[in-house]
């Protein structure tokens, strides 16, 4: 069966206007929550509104510790369901021998993504199998300089952010939002889950769910045929796969 490659590293400059982040406005916070200062903008992709999404990590790339470590970031997200609106719960079952594709399955690999020009350390890599915005599995690449656990910790609250719709703000005040820019592979940023103005981004986020659940965007089109690899290496890219029901897929960065 045909696959096709197709890469996004940065949504805003390859989506139409009437997809590109919006603005979030402050809920029940002492201080205003403002996109590109204290908080992330809105974004796309989605897991859908009440989901249970299982979280995995994919043997051998990661260790008992390792997963200790990705379970802090996901019971932090969990923990949040209710009051950012999105319902979605996070149930970790840690190791596992394989990559998972069912409905609702998160699985964690390793792979070679980190370059010297676009420093990324994790990738989401979202799976829609009905061409629109929800996300029906995905995965999340964790680049091989990771080593340290609080690092892994802090990469993953800001990969499930991108998975309930929140986009990067690398301009973002220090401690304000998960979604801003590490400053090394090696040292922790201290974000352990969503900040006040994530959860309050991510309300906004489902806000706009409820009205209105958009198909894929048009600009996202199949570039060059080629095989899915299933090992952790630089080339294992999403696939858009040609059948009934067509898996749009979409790898979202967190850089360095």
């Amino acid at each position: 069966m045909k696959k096709y490659l197709l890469i996004l590293t940065c949504l805003s400059l390859i989506v139409p206007a009437s997809l590109t982040p919006r603005a979030v406005k402050a809920k029940n916070t002492s201080a205003p929550c403002v996109p590109g200062s204290t908080a992330a903008p809105i974004g796309f992709w989605t897991w859908p509104a009440k989901m249970r999404v299982n979280v995995y990590l994919r043997q051998p790339d990661f260790s008992e510790a390792d997963a200790l470590a990705v379970k802090i970031a996901v019971e932090n997200w969990d923990a949040t369901a209710a009051e950012n609106g999105s319902n979605v719960r996070f149930n970790f079952h840690g190791l596992t021998k394989e990559t998972r594709r069912a409905p609702g399955d998160l699985t964690l690999i390793r792979g070679a993504i980190y370059d010297k020009k676009i420093r990324h350390l994790g990738l989401l890599e979202a799976h829609s199998l009905h061409s629109d915005q929800l996300i029906d599995f995905a995965l999340i690449i964790i680049d091989l300089r990771v080593k340290d656990t609080r690092v892994l910790t802090n990469v993953m609250a800001h990969e499930i952010g991108h998975s309930l719709g929140l986009m990067d703000c690398y301009h973002c005040h220090s401690g304000s939002t998960a979604m801003g820019m590490m400053k090394s592979a090696d040292e922790s940023n201290g974000i352990e889950g969503p900040t006040a103005c994530d959860k309050n981004a991510v309300l906004a986020a489902y806000h706009e769910l409820k009205l209105q659940v958009r198909s894929t965007p048009m600009a996202l089109k199949p570039a060059e045929a080629m095989d899915q690899g299933e090992e952790p290496e630089a080339d294992d890219t999403p696939v858009v796969t040609e059948g009934s029901r067509k898996d749009a897929t979409v790898k979202r960065p967190m850089r360095r």
